[in-house]
């Protein structure tokens, strides 16, 4: 189970550097009135902030969350050497 952790964790990782990234996009946009970092219409923006926010919870704060930390902290908590079903939560990721 600490193996899928793991991968639940670089994952998560991976996940939050795109995230973190389109931020920084997004903060570029922002940094100054007329700065027009984001070529195109106001339509293009909105769905990089939509991107943003769907990255951030879905492929990051949801797998850490559940995945990683559940992987990695249950069996440790309950005592048990790995968890109940091993192969259907290696089929989970």
């Amino acid at each position: 189970a600490k193996d899928i952790a793991i991968i639940y964790f670089v994952f998560g990782l991976f996940s939050a550097l795109l995230g973190t990234g389109i931020s920084v996009l997004i903060r570029l946009e922002l940094s100054a009135p007329g700065v027009r970092v984001v070529h195109g219409d106001n339509q293009l923006y909105n769905t990089i902030v939509t991107a943003h926010a769907f990255i951030i919870i879905f492929f990051f704060v949801i797998p850490v969350a559940v995945g990683g930390f559940g992987n990695y902290l249950c069996p440790v908590i309950v005592g048990a050497p790995d968890i109940a079903f091993p192969r259907l939560n290696n089929i989970s990721f």
